[in-house]
């Protein structure tokens, strides 16, 4: 009975933990979109006793809209001559800040390299041996780069287990990884999942 209690629980556990963290984002993240357009559409709208029982969801059925049409305004006003002026002259303000500065340039580093159309982030998925010689891991491609020799580096950012957002960055020789099929979809999956997602075969034996 024991036995059966922790089995049972143990697979209503691990089974509801993804979708309890899907559902608990995607409401943290629309709550960071909503929030302001809900507050201020919270103080205007009028107190009448037949819209108090649906006045939340309404305040925030109008927030988001508003937040989309503020994203979209935002949009269009940068897009323009005068409106990419006004944001560098923003943005120059911002750079001066201490502290806030670093955290600006970290954060459109990350937004800029996810978003270009010259170069897509997580472009290959590489095996490397990591820490030490005869242990591999995955680690994903942001960039390549060559030192004064032409010797060509990629960079690397190697995910943490099971936490992938948080990592190490690497510079490594081309010639030191074994390049992969895998998709950065896949290489996740495996990370995410401590490797009980991976294939059958890998391609650590190609490695001369």
């Amino acid at each position: 009975m024991n036995r059966n209690f922790k089995y049972y629980f143990f697979v209503g556990l691990f089974s509801i933990i993804p979708m309890a963290a899907t559902i608990w984002l995607i409401n943290w993240i629309l709550n960071i979109f909503v929030g302001p357009g809900q507050s201020i559409i919270n103080n205007i709208l009028p107190n009448f006793n037949w819209i108090t029982p649906i006045k939340p969801y309404v305040t925030w059925l109008i927030g988001f809209i508003l937040t989309i049409l503020f994203v979209l305004l935002s949009g269009y006003i940068i897009s323009s001559v005068f409106g990419r002026y006004l944001f560098s002259k923003l943005e120059s303000i911002i750079l001066k800040i201490p502290i806030v500065n670093t955290l600006y340039q970290t954060i459109k580093g990350i937004t800029e390299s996810i978003s270009s159309t010259n170069k897509q982030a997580f472009s290959k998925v590489v095996l490397i041996e990591y820490p030490k010689e005869g242990i591999w891991t995955i680690a994903l491609v942001t960039g390549d780069s060559k030192n004064k020799e032409g010797t060509k580096f990629y960079h690397l950012y190697l995910p943490t287990t099971p936490n992938p957002t948080s990592g190490f960055m690497l510079y490594i020789p081309v010639d030191n990884v074994i390049e992969t099929d895998m998709t950065s979809e896949e290489a996740i999956k495996i990370i995410i999942s401590g490797g009980s997602m991976s294939p059958d075969t890998n391609e650590i034996n190609q490695i001369k």
